[in-house]
């Protein structure tokens, strides 16, 4: 017996009489229940909390109750009875209802019970049988207290870790004079790096009754998309604001704006806190990932935002900004340089830092008067602030003098795609009534922390540069720093190459094969190259850097989906149906016209099968824009092509990218293979992403291979495909069919796995069958896992036996027998879930007896194939 009925002195004499006596009891549980609602919504107290109840669920929550008393005297206060009471503890915690109303309710079943005991039960047994249910009532009533003391104790902490973050920011000693928005800023940056609770936190500002808000710091994982819409009635943040009340919102409100929907199943709830001084507005925001987290918590500790929130809006109205384009003055912009510098370092981005001057102003100014100056000057700062991204900055330092901060740069690239379109914009024609003027302005800049100088010498390097690009004519940019300006300028010739192969038609492409571990070639991947009339076949290093430019990366992606499908025709047309990888860069990934691309090439080449082509991506198209990757990338798997990871392992988010983009196949960085047989690190590395997508059940490419002892190493690791010079070196297409054909996987023939996964599915996938049949047997919720839509494709098992599975046993005769008994193990699974959703447990039950019949066989079959 349990250690808890013990303790509570209930034998089995005392279970004994209990089940005597249960089916008297069970058949007034229903009066029990309803009296125990009665109860309740007699309070005004309690009954608040069911006051938008509808009948409907009401009467689902009556016989919840019903279940829990029948429950409860057929229980014995088991282990899984009382995991199930603890989660009904933390559940009640968590929906504000007071340990004293969970009291209350046991002291409802007691009187209940004692009358059936007086009316229906014989003298002989009856104090026996009232001895026990009062010491089972204890026992369930303490079992759910532990739970709900376990919920509090989660939530103390919460509050004492909000308390720390906000002590921590308000008295850093780091800081020695912080002003408001500083604090602010450390606030929204702090709460999500430091609550596993919050998602993203932030700050937007509004002036005057426009519809739409300014952010001025975004911290934690944003959406992607929607927050730059204008806001209206419905939108917590603008009810937030209008009521000048804070507004908690639910993700899974109905009524809730699309990007607060778009949260689901990443948050909860969405907290929203006013602070407005004047003529300004401004809101935090906070996302947390659990429900009813702000009424557990208590928004006290969130409030912070509004009182911070207004000295930073009444410190803007007095000295931070310029009278005349209410642009940040040189302090404020000081301040956002500053905190800028530090951001930039810790998320390892760059941060352009820029001084623009317009051309000729003085000169305007003299001739046309100060009005037509003034009009001249708030003009461009509108023109400039539409090409400016959220987070930028833009500030009068004076005269005609404007700083600029861009933020979050990735490199080169990215400044100069954004800078072109901030002069472009100035140059438009202006009429100032007299004259018709054509204004151009030049901008000097620095890349921090490239160029790792404070603040102020950040700025003198950014001078320096405005006047080299004044002196170099006017009307341009130029980059302070002799080796940034050397690479811009290796950048700006690779680009010039490039567009000259485009035009000349100089590009082609060479292609390297793809072998299976266990058998012979699979496929090639397409490699670009340049063919000089002068210098003769460039590698990629002479005009890598161009290939991902804006203006560069849609022609040439269409020029390799072109060549590489019309050699997959060509090839086809000999029999060889081989498949053929692409590099498609992050630019043309993420450019609206990609699919377009896509499709139409698809369509030249139609006796080319969409499963021959396979896109091969790196991670910075996700860094840039996760959710449009993603979209992307699930548009061409619905085309049938087939997306692989390439250099996987080299960037920081790797892993992350794996479970939220679609892909078939992982290629390992050649820089991890070609020292993991010195070099412990990569070894593990290497083992880890092969063990990783083995069990995920993807494709796995191994690129760099050059020795045989890596070929060996690789296979008995389990990995399926290997690609690099020991294999073959790239080869013009002409050269790929002969070499297909010689080619004897020689060195593969001894090879065998020496990692296996499959305990560690079977093991998962075991308890998931029993898990499954505890939840039948116990009325416990039947996990959402077995729910799920083609749960047998994407459960651990089913996973396995797509992938691994089917690469080492798809050729056993046996093997198309286990896909078809591990189908019928998720049909029954559903079968019996639908049967118990009728009321008919008894043959819920038995139908999940036949599904651990039916799992019992195939883990003999799985047996066998060893």
């Amino acid at each position: 017996m349990t250690s808890l009925p013990n303790f509570l002195g209930l034998a089995d004499t005392d279970f004994a009489v209990i089940e005597r006596y249960r089916s008297i009891l069970e058949a007034e549980a229903s009066t029990l229940a309803r009296s125990f609602y009665d109860y309740l919504l007699a309070y005004p107290i309690t009954a608040a909390v069911f006051w938008d109840f509808t009948p409907e669920r009401l009467d689902s929550l009556i016989q919840k109750q019903v279940d829990h008393a029948c429950g409860l005297l057929h229980s014995r206060l088991t282990g899984t009875w009382r995991d199930y009471m603890r989660a009904v503890g933390v559940l009640h915690h968590r929906l504000g209802i007071q340990p004293s109303w969970v009291a209350g309710a046991y002291v409802l079943y007691w009187r209940h019970w004692q009358e059936i005991l007086q009316a229906q039960v014989p003298v002989s047994d009856r104090v026996a049988l009232e001895d026990a249910l009062f010491r089972l009532l204890i026992g369930d009533l303490m079992i759910q207290l532990e739970g709900y003391a376990e919920a509090a104790r989660e939530t103390d902490a919460e509050r004492l870790n909000l308390f720390q973050i906000l002590l921590g920011v308000l008295t850093d000693k780091g800081n020695s004079s912080p002003r408001a928005e500083d604090l602010l800023y450390g606030i929204c940056d702090a709460l999500p790096r430091k609550s596993r609770s919050v998602l993203f936190s932030g700050y937007a500002l509004r002036t005057g009754n426009e519809g739409s808000l300014h952010w001025e710091c975004r911290a934690g994982e944003w959406p992607s998309a929607g927050m730059e819409a204008p806001f209206g009635p419905g939108d917590p943040c603008w009810e937030a604001l209008q009521g000048r009340e804070p507004v908690v919102q639910s993700v899974d409100d109905p009524t809730a704006p699309a990007w607060v929907r778009s949260l689901s199943g990443r948050a909860e709830e969405v907290g929203c806190f006013p602070f407005e001084t004047d003529d300004l507005q401004g809101i935090g925001i906070v996302a947390v990932r659990k429900r009813l987290y702000f009424q557990r918590v208590g928004s006290i500790y969130f409030n912070a935002f509004a009182s911070l929130g207004e000295l930073v809006l009444r410190l803007r109205n007095e000295s931070l900004r310029d009278p005349l384009t209410h642009l940040p003055n040189r302090i404020l912009f000081q301040d956002r340089l500053n905190l800028a510098r530090e951001q930039s370092k810790s998320r390892e981005k760059l941060l352009g830092v820029g001084i623009l001057d317009l051309d000729e102003f003085k000169q305007i100014n003299d001739r046309l008067g100060h009005g037509a100056g003034d009009q001249l000057l708030k003009t461009i700062v509108q023109r400039i602030q539409t090409t400016l991204r959220g987070g930028d900055t833009l500030a009068r330092l004076g005269g005609d003098e404007f700083g600029l901060l861009l933020p979050g740069l990735s490199s080169i690239e990215d400044l100069e795609a954004l800078v072109p379109r901030v002069l472009n914009a100035i140059r438009a024609p202006l009429d100032l009534g007299r004259e018709i003027v054509h204004p151009t302005a030049s901008l000097g800049l620095t890349l921090y922390p490239l160029d790792d100088a404070d603040a102020e010498t950040l700025l003198q390097h950014a001078d320096l540069a405005l006047y080299t690009a004044k002196a170099e004519g006017r009307d341009g940019f130029q980059l302070h720093n002799v080796e940034l300006e050397t690479a811009f300028l290796a950048e700006r010739e690779q680009k010039r190459l490039l567009e000259t192969a485009l035009e000349c038609h100089w590009l082609t492409l060479v292609y390297q094969p793809i072998v299976s571990s266990t058998d012979g070639m699979t496929g090639v991947e397409a490699l670009l190259r340049v063919q000089h009339p002068d210098r003769g076949l460039l590698s990629p290093c002479a005009f890598f850097s161009a290939l991902d430019h804006p203006r560069l990366a849609r022609k040439v992606g269409c020029f390799v989906l072109d060549a590489a499908l019309a050699q997959a025709e060509a090839w086809k047309a000999q029999r060889y149906s081989w498949r053929i990888a692409v590099n498609i860069s992050t630019s043309h990934l993420l450019d609206p016209g990609f699919l377009t691309d896509l499709r139409e090439a698809l369509e030249t080449h139609p006796t080319v099968s969409p499963e021959q082509l396979e896109i091969e991506i790196t991670e910075s198209a996700p860094l840039r824009d996760l959710l449009a990757a993603k979209t992307t990338l699930d548009a061409c798997r619905e085309l049938q092509v087939r997306v692989a990871l390439d250099d996987f392992g080299t960037g920081h988010a790797s892993l992350s990218y794996i479970q939220h983009l679609p892909a078939d196949a992982i290629k390992i960085d050649q820089s991890f293979v070609r020292d993991m047989l010195d070099d412990p690190r990569d070894l593990a590395i290497v083992t880890g992403i092969v063990t990783t997508a083995r069990m995920l059940g993807f494709e796995i490419v191994a690129e760099g291979v050059e020795t045989e002892d890596q070929i060996r190493l690789l296979v008995q690791m389990g990995c399926g495909h290997l690609q690099g010079y020991r294999i073959a070196k790239p080869q013009p297409p002409e050269a790929i069919r002969q070499w297909a054909t010689n080619y004897r996987p020689e060195h593969l023939k001894h090879a065998s796995y020496a990692l296996d996964i499959l305990p560690a599915v079977l093991q998962v996938h075991e308890l998931r069958v029993a898990q499954f049949m505890r939840a039948l047997r116990h009325d416990a919720p039947i996990p959402e896992v077995f729910l799920e839509e083609n749960a047998e494709i994407y459960c651990n098992m089913g996973i396995w036996l797509r992938g691994d599975g089917a690469h080492r046993f798809g050729k056993s005769p046996h093997f198309s027998r286990l896909l078809r008994r591990h189908r019928r193990i998720h049909e029954l699974a559903r079968e019996a879930y639908n049967l118990l959703e009728e009321g008919n447990r008894a043959g819920a039950i038995l139908r999940g007896e036949q599904m651990e019949q039916e799992n019992q066989e195939l883990l003999l079959e799985l047996v066998n194939l060893f």
